[in-house]
């Protein structure tokens, strides 16, 4: 099977929308859509506020590793940087290894983004 999106609960789905389009290169499948494509046009994330919770999740309160987003990165620490000033918050990065260098920003709604850059794929094929 292949994978089509992961659902996101947030409180301002248009704004989130216009923040990952403007900052990590997404762009909505069609327009109006909830859904988000990333730059290769294979991934997406659906993007929405349910009515059948009072609230949308704390991810801000959630630990990194419990929820995050990842994406390839040539320059981790140039990215977070850019992300940063986007109205990001930089909660990790490490680069002291020259294998994999690796950040955590968390977006203006607390998802938290993970940058990677690996020496090799940790997928296979």
């Amino acid at each position: 099977m292949k994978l089509e999106h992961v659902a996101i609960d947030v409180p301002d789905p248009e704004s989130f929308i216009a923040w990952w389009c403007e900052n990590l290169g997404f762009r909505r499948s069609a327009p109006g859509s909830a859904f988000i494509m990333d730059d290769s046009g294979t991934a997406g994330l659906e993007i929405y506020r349910t009515d059948k919770t009072e609230s949308a999740p704390d991810y801000g309160a959630m630990d990194s590793m419990t929820l995050h987003i990842a994406f390839v990165s040539d320059d981790v620490a140039a990215d977070a940087e850019r992300l940063v000033k986007a109205g990001g918050r930089l909660e990790t990065l490490k680069t002291d290894d020259p294998s994999f260098h690796m950040a955590i920003v968390r977006d203006p709604w607390g998802v938290p983004v993970q940058l990677c850059r690996r020496a090799a794929s940790v997928f296979i094929g």
